[in-house]
């Protein structure tokens, strides 16, 4: 599942801007952190032909306990002329977020999550959504992989967690704040349209995944927290990509079809004269599959930093 097994706290921008639809749309802690050591950082510096490009493993949704970063992070955003996203964050705004995710997120009329789910998994719901003050009259809509989002989001807000501490906003408003120009890997189209393709089957599977894996969510944050902090590449690898295994088509579709199609992008940054730092989420730069993997396949010099 997309967010209930870590990859909410690291996936992609569009971790960061569910939440912001389910308030618009009235559907209505974290990690303790230890004091910044010497250990490494969840941080890559690539070496390029002229330039250095750095790639920055993102968590979406922190504490004010996990602040301040490690000095390693705030180097290379000052080493950088460029901050790239996996989206532009500037051109992000909440009208353009509805009309993109209206178009995949929601059924169109004559279709339900009642027509379309188990009687099964709709009893399961009736007695799941009141916890977190929705009911299946308010999700009907919601396409399923779209509802285990929300419910994952939730989950994360009642146990504290929050976007607007994640590191991508974080150093999007530094960004901001000097004039660094922000570039985006991909839009909010292509991220509106990762789950698109399920058919109801899917569907159905991935949302009673996801709810299999709430109670445990908060203290997989926890281990997923701690292991960013301390750049612990192996237990990342290991919480973040364990899709690959039990699912791998999600994983695909999250990580391995992405990773591929930002790479070419990547690549022409280090052939830049700029030095850039790319910040996505953790899950896309750790595992075989990762982006700092396949660099260092295609002959980069890529160090962890």
């Amino acid at each position: 599942m997309y967010f209930g097994r870590g990859q909410f706290a690291a996936g992609s921008a569009f971790a960061r801007t569910l939440w912001v639809l389910c308030v618009l749309l009235l559907l209505e802690s974290c990690a303790s952190t230890d004091r910044i050591g010497e250990s490494k950082a969840t941080l890559w510096k690539v070496q390029g032909d002229h330039n250095r490009v750095y790639l920055l493993g993102s968590i979406h949704v922190l504490s004010k306990q996990a602040y301040p970063l490690k000095p390693a992070l705030d180097r290379a955003f000052d080493d950088a002329k460029k901050v790239v996203f996996e989206i532009d964050l500037s051109r992000f705004t909440q009208q353009s977020f509805k009309k993109e995710f209206r178009r995949t997120a929601f059924y169109p009329p004559g279709q339900s999550l009642v027509k379309k789910l188990t009687p099964q998994t709709i009893e399961l719901l009736n007695s799941l959504l009141p916890l977190y003050g929705l009911s299946l009259k308010k999700v009907a809509r919601l396409k399923p992989w779209f509802l285990a989002e929300t419910l994952s989001s939730r989950t994360l807000e009642l146990s504290g967690f929050s976007d607007r501490l994640g590191v991508d906003l974080y150093f999007y408003r530094k960004a901001k704040a000097v004039g660094k120009p922000v570039l985006g890997l991909e839009t909010l189209r292509d991220q509106a349209e990762i789950f698109d393709r399920f058919d109801d089957k899917q569907n159905e599977q991935y949302l009673l995944s996801t709810l299999s894996g709430l109670p445990a969510y908060a203290e997989m944050i926890r281990q997923l927290v701690n292991a960013w902090k301390d750049g612990d590449v192996q237990s990342l690898d290991r919480i973040l990509n364990q899709d690959k295994r039990t699912d791998p088509v999600t994983h695909y579709v999250l990580f391995s079809r992405r990773n591929a199609k930002w790479l070419p992008e990547i690549e022409r940054f280090a052939h830049q004269d700029d030095n850039y730092l790319i910040i996505v989420g953790a899950g896309h730069l750790v595992g075989e599959d990762g982006v700092v993997a396949q660099l260092r396949h295609a002959g980069y010099s890529v160090q962890q930093l």
